[in-house]
């Protein structure tokens, strides 16, 4: 995809105007934007409830929800160890104004809300991480990583590079991928923070009146990130194109040549469009139907 990106936008491998950074950043965010769009990626998050509670944590690669029943609403699906159930979804201020705050058995709706962010994590490397194929491994003993996602962004204060969280190994280990800085690999001893990124919870509305049960919330994740010579992101290579295109646009921006950006946005906007009609999860659709229910109050919920 870097060679793509080079053919695409005629610059050579020794190009001042391109570079390895930057062209990582710009895929991933093309990558992102092309998965969340598109829907092409699914999984789910089991939560078993609390009594009385409301907000429970979310998967941080939680990138958008996913699952819609037939009157277009988004649901999770909620099951009480004898029967299934579908809470739909309702935006939040809404939520807040119906001031539901009376257990009942099964909630009616659910939201989306923010998590406070996450504290910095810091400490310093307990063994050597040397770099292969562009990543190089944090080590530190201590096992602070329980919080740590890919994604999350790295500092290695020593000799002043940054980047990415490739993978999580283990609560010791995370892979990383370092750039700007003297070596751009870990020494023993190379200070570290990582910056966790922005998380959601899920908001139930009512809280459930009995522990044990169990929330399944299906959402689409966002990719892992890629910031090496023999990764791939986990998208159909009939796509890849369509990501490459997304990616020049945003170089093209940078240099200050918005016609030719605006044509490869056209080209990724052309390819998302063919992208979305072959992953429509409904077979056979060839008419539409109308549905006489209602939105009320502008809260997403039907009447």
């Amino acid at each position: 995809m870097l060679y793509q990106l080079r053919n695409l936008l005629q610059e050579g491998s020794t190009s001042t105007f391109l570079d390895t950074r930057t062209s990582y950043d710009l895929l991933y965010e093309a990558a992102c934007t092309f998965v969340s769009d598109v829907k092409l990626l699914t999984t789910t998050q089991d939560i078993t409830t609390v009594a009385s509670t409301y907000q429970y944590n979310i998967n941080g690669n939680f990138l958008c929800l996913y699952m819609k029943n037939d009157s277009n609403e988004y649901v999770v699906k909620y099951y009480d160890a004898s029967n299934y159930y579908w809470p739909t979804y309702r935006d939040y201020p809404f939520v807040v104004q119906a001031n539901n705050t009376t257990d009942q058995s099964v909630p009616d709706n659910f939201s989306i809300v923010d998590r406070s962010l996450i504290s910095n994590v810091t400490g310093a490397a307990t063994s050597n991480g040397t770099s292969s194929g562009g990543l190089c491994t944090l080590t530190d003993s201590a096992a602070p990583f329980s919080n740590v996602l890919s994604g999350d962004i790295v500092h290695n204060t020593t000799d002043g590079s940054d980047g990415v969280v490739t993978s999580v190994t283990s609560t010791s280990a995370v892979v990383t991928a370092l750039f700007g800085g003297t070596n751009d690999y870990w020494t023993s001893a190379d200070a570290y923070v990582v910056v966790p990124q922005f998380r959601r919870q899920l908001y139930i509305d009512p809280p459930s009146l009995t522990a044990g049960h169990t929330i399944t919330l299906p959402y689409v994740p966002r990719p892992e990130p890629v910031y090496s010579d023999y990764g791939r992101y986990r998208i159909p290579d009939t796509y890849l194109p369509a990501v490459v295109k997304y990616a020049a646009w945003l170089y093209k921006y940078r240099d200050r040549e918005p016609n030719f950006g605006d044509a490869w946005y056209k080209h990724w906007d052309m390819q998302l469009r063919k992208a979305k009609m072959n992953e429509n999860r409904t077979p056979n659709r060839s008419s539409f139907t109308v549905n006489m229910r209602k939105r009320t109050f502008g809260d997403r919920s039907m009447r």
